[in-house]
């Protein structure tokens, strides 16, 4: 009972955090709700659905991949369905139960004695869409070096996404290596931590998608064309809304790293910290005041509000009545 009772507390907090953010963001003028009007037009909304219909079917393809590799038969469509359900989830979460949990737990339903397959290839699925985003944001830094350099606050985040580039390709070379499990050097230093079986567990589940290297590489070709899709939803939606001064590059750039922030759960969905993050990112890579990142991010989340109540039709479907509780009990 104190249990759930934290849970509701926290989520109702992040709801006001969020919604504190987007009513700052309204006053101060950053974010003009009038600029989306101009998106309603059917042609806008056909490329933005398709844009983002697209980006959900990779994004699923992904991690039915990694249940693939541990030789689970996930099917495309069910696959997408509970794609979806997640997608729902993470904008309404009930009591802090989110989206991948949920996804987790039906697919275990589905899949009776695949409960650590579910979990775990959620955690890597999270683990390498970051590692991709990471990946992509340095790829357009590197290659916009000369821009970055002149920008003290870009420069210092380009060693800093560097950084977090080579910490997250170290720490996925150390779990995914094949002598180091063998020689148990990690194990014997996850034998000293606090609550050591558990890590010792994930350490042991998380290996085993090592072992199938081409399929790791897969994912985050596939994460890349994700990212790519919503990119380009990104540029549609500038481009409509009459920022056509703003070039492709920078939301190649931004668009990753305001991804990465809105991957922090402090709000649902990342709404209010994307607005918050994106509007920093644009005016900070393009040297001007603009209201088109909270513009721009906060069409993506209507969008993909939009396309995720399909996923809540999928749960109204599969839901029973102590569906909530199980799945609480995956956390």
């Amino acid at each position: 009972m104190v249990k759930h009772t934290k849970r509701i507390a926290t989520q109702l907090l992040k709801i006001v955090f969020s919604v504190g953010i987007i009513f700052w963001l309204v006053q101060s003028g950053k974010l003009n709700f009038s600029a989306l009007r101009s998106l309603l037009s059917p042609t806008i909304i056909l490329i933005s659905f398709a844009l983002i219909g697209i980006n959900l079917f990779l994004t699923s393809e992904r991690w039915r991949l990694l249940i693939k590799s541990q030789n689970i038969n996930a099917k495309i469509w069910p696959s997408f369905k509970l794609t979806l359900i997640g997608t729902f989830f993470n904008f309404a979460m009930p009591g802090g139960v989110g989206g991948d949990v949920i996804k987790a737990f039906y697919f275990t339903r589905d899949n009776p004695g695949s409960k650590v397959v579910a979990v775990t290839s959620v955690l890597i699925d999270r683990i390498l869409g970051l590692f991709s985003m990471i990946l992509l944001a340095l790829l357009v830094m590197v290659y916009d070096i000369e821009h970055v350099q002149t920008v003290p606050t870009l420069l210092h985040l380009f060693w800093f996404i560097l950084a977090l580039f080579i910490a997250f390709s170290l720490g996925l070379a150390l779990v995914f290596s094949a002598k180091l499990y063998h020689n148990q050097v990690l194990k014997k230093l996850i034998n000293k931590l606090p609550m050591s079986e558990k890590f010792m567990k994930l350490y042991e589940s998380l290996h085993l998608y090592g072992k199938h290297g081409p399929r790791i590489i897969q994912v985050i070709v596939l994460s890349l064309i994700a990212q790519t899709c919503t990119i380009l939803f990104l540029y549609v939606v500038g481009m409509a809304a009459g920022f056509s001064d703003v070039t492709a590059k920078t939301y190649f750039l931004v668009a990753p790293l305001g991804f990465m922030a809105t991957a922090i759960p402090i709000s649902p969905a990342g709404v209010g910290v994307g607005q918050a993050a994106f509007y920093f990112l644009f005016n900070l890579y393009t040297g001007k005041s603009t209201d088109l990142g909270p513009t721009a991010i906060t069409a993506f989340q209507v969008g993909s509000f939009a396309i995720s109540l399909l996923g809540a039709f999928f749960y109204l479907r599969y839901k029973r009545p102590n569906d909530m509780a199980e799945a609480e009990q995956l956390t």
